[in-house]
């Protein structure tokens, strides 16, 4: 094979992994701030209520975040998990996840309501994702 038949062939094998990493990579302009737990929401999202700790027999605990320039089909994912407490072996326990689809900028309002037995005393957070990428941790307390 001549050399610029092989110069040629790697150009073109080089263009081809770039434009596949590119495709592999998305990237996008949403953002989230102002994440925080509260005992309600307005009806536009915000917080009402601000706290970090809540009784055992809170009827539902809210998140509130606010969503930033996002493209149209933007994924906002809230996992909520138990971190730690009086339910000894138990640690790291997703109890809930919720996905909303939105776009813009925007609050958005995750909430979690009371089990039947109340809420276990200890450490909890909900982790926030943007398009399957974790943006945020928001821990709270039950006591």
């Amino acid at each position: 094979m001549k050399k610029s038949s092989l110069f040629m062939a790697s150009i073109v094998v080089a263009s081809l992994l770039f434009a596949i990493s590119l495709t592999a990579c998305e990237v996008t302009t949403a953002s989230l701030s102002e994440a925080t737990m509260c005992l309600s929401v307005d009806s536009d999202m915000r917080p009402i209520d601000a706290t970090d700790i809540f009784a055992t027999d809170t009827p539902e605990i809210f998140c509130s975040v606010k969503l930033s320039s996002a493209p149209s089909d933007t994924d906002v994912k809230a996992e909520w998990i138990y971190v730690q407490g009086e339910l000894e072996g138990t640690e790291n326990y997703l109890i809930d996840d919720y996905t909303l689809t939105a776009e813009g900028t925007l609050y958005l309002g995750f909430s979690l309501t009371e089990p039947d037995t109340g809420w276990p005393t200890g450490e909890y957070k909900v982790i926030l994702y943007v398009d399957g990428e974790e943006k945020l941790s928001v821990p709270f307390t039950v006591q």
